[in-house]
């Protein structure tokens, strides 16, 4: 018999009580049954819209959220050739290819693993479906369909493009055969080929994309489960949250960003003191997780690496999109940082134990600018663009905070070493002119954020074909920045009748503007993230 409340049974309405009984679901459960509904609908897209559903620009918003998910741009808007005559960067019509030339010239259907199940392109949503359970006898794992040579292809690939998601740790233990008990998790190893997927341009592995999605996110359950191998799960959890926020689904890669800084601080990653461990106390404080110490110099300093790289990602794209740390500046013992900066290991005697972010901001740093690394570059320009994006709306220049970001942003870019400009050092640079435009927005009265926003379009301007593809994904961020600026100053610049003709001026700044627009569209062919900041910045300028 269906349960009937008091209330309906009084009024004689039986037949249209919905009894409640009040038996709430654990937040787990809502989440995982609307993370199932999301994932059936997206694979009801992707059957009604065939495979062309991913060669073009979603049509509606719903789309954008839900179609752009698991399905970068085709192989054939990634080949196409964007002309820029008026500017001297180049087009994209330079597909990314893996850095062998034994796995380049293999077909990649040939890759996949012929006495295994082949996943073709045309059953890709029936694969994902099957996917996309977490536990059962219908849970596949899509590393299972690959050769050892696709494999290997898939990991070249990643290990070209693993600056972009500051991934710098040791590339030794992911060759097979494994070293016993250096094996890495196969969170990690799904993470790797998720994002191998992305950047392999071709259709056959753009399918695998979804696969590696879900068996990399089950493999994280599992680990949290039995505690097993924390570390890379830290690592696996950021290049989950980065592969999201590529893909604009920005409240997916925060959450993923938080677990993976929350992880980070329980094991202690964010307190190792490279001299007590290598003396037998790891680690300085007792961790709320416990996990083994690591067996040497190696193993500790991928874990310093892993620490950064979660918080260099936490930095920029909480940044970015306007949300708080998931690791908070508070100066408790609890959330202090005492781990070193990715340094070489054999500049750890001299960097001593003061925490490294009071060391930067008081200039207590390394004497020789050229002993810096990249990651620890990378990390500090992540620290100031977040620190100047707190105070953009409405900075005091006679403030504490902001005279405070100001002096620590023109130390730090006076400390970057002079070295021929790459992907990396683009990136970095951007970034610190980012910091000045944030720190100096009122355009009208300070031209400096204006010439910081020129830099950078003179920086886009040097990129060339082998560029876009490799860098990294943060830098359209900035971009918007800028040609926010640029949109705010022209529309100033409108308003003001005691200056004159202002014409040229006006006629730079769109010109910029374009490049902006430009520079964000062709890097969306690789980023979908970008994509949508350049058709933002189209609407505004009407």
């Amino acid at each position: 018999m269906r349960p009937v409340c008091r209330q309906c049974s009084k009024m004689d309405r039986a037949d249209a009580c919905a009894y409640d009984d009040k038996q709430q679901k654990s937040r787990t459960m809502l989440l995982k049954e609307q993370i199932f509904q999301l994932e059936r609908y997206l694979h009801d897209l992707e059957s009604s819209s065939g495979s062309g559903s991913s060669s073009g620009a979603p049509s509606s918003p719903c789309n954008v959220e839900l179609d752009s998910r698991f399905s970068p741009v085709s192989d054939d808007s990634r080949a196409s050739n964007r002309q820029f005559p008026s500017y001297t960067f180049a087009s994209t019509s330079v597909s990314p290819s893996p850095p062998h030339s034994e796995a380049s010239s293999i077909a990649p259907s040939m890759l996949l693993n012929p006495t295994e199940h082949r996943v073709k392109s045309e059953d890709s949503a029936s694969c994902s479906s099957s996917a996309s359970s977490l536990a059962g006898p219908s849970h596949t794992d899509p590393g299972r369909t690959l050769s050892p040579r696709a494999k290997q292809f898939l990991l070249d690939i990643f290990f070209a493009h693993r600056h972009q998601f500051c991934f710098y740790a040791s590339v030794d233990r992911f060759h097979e055969p494994f070293q016993p008990g250096n094996e890495p998790h196969p969170a990690l190893v799904n993470a790797i080929y998720l994002l191998a997927c992305h950047f392999a341009n071709s259709q056959i592995y753009t399918d695998l994309e979804f696969p590696f999605y879900t068996q990399t996110q089950h493999e994280i359950n599992v680990a949290l489960d039995t505690s097993d191998r924390l570390p890379d799960i830290v690592q696996a959890s950021a290049l989950l949250a980065i592969y999201l926020f590529m893909n604009n689904r920005v409240m997916e890669g925060y959450r993923h960003t938080f677990s993976a800084i929350k992880l980070a601080v329980g094991t202690g990653l964010h307190q190792i003191q490279p001299q007590s461990v290598l003396t037998g106390i790891y680690p300085a404080h007792a961790p709320l997780i416990p996990i083994l110490p690591p067996r040497d110099a190696m193993e500790l300093q991928d874990r310093i690496l892993a620490f950064w790289q979660i918080f260099t990602i936490d930095r920029c794209w909480s940044a970015a999109n306007n949300l708080p740390l998931a690791l908070s500046d508070k100066d408790t013992p609890q959330c202090r940082i005492l781990t070193p900066w990715p340094l070489e290991a054999s500049k750890w005697d001299a960097i001593g134990f003061q925490p490294p972010l009071r060391a930067f901001f008081d200039g207590a740093e390394l004497s020789d600018p050229s002993e810096e690394t990249i990651p620890s570059l990378k990390a500090k320009a992540a620290v100031l663009y977040e620190l100047t994006s707190r105070s953009k709306d409405g900075s005091d220049p006679n403030g504490w905070t902001y005279r405070f970001s100001e002096d620590a942003l023109h130390r730090f870019s006076s400390t970057i070493p002079s070295v021929p400009l790459n992907c990396e050092y683009l990136v970095i640079q951007t970034m610190i002119y980012t910091s000045f435009i944030h720190l100096r927005r009122h355009v009208t009265s300070d031209g400096r954020a204006l010439k910081a926003g020129h830099s950078i379009v003179q920086l886009i301007c040097q990129l060339t074909d082998a560029d876009w593809p490799c860098l990294d994904p943060i830098i359209s961020a900035c971009w918007l920045s800028v040609a926010e600026m640029f949109i705010i100053a022209i529309a100033h610049l409108k308003l003001d009748t005691s200056s004159g003709d202002l014409s040229n001026v006006i006629s730079g700044y769109r010109h910029n503007l374009n490049v902006l627009v430009q520079a964000l569209t062709t890097f969306g062919t690789y980023f979908a993230l970008s994509g949508e900041f350049a058709s933002k910045v189209e609407l505004a300028c009407g």
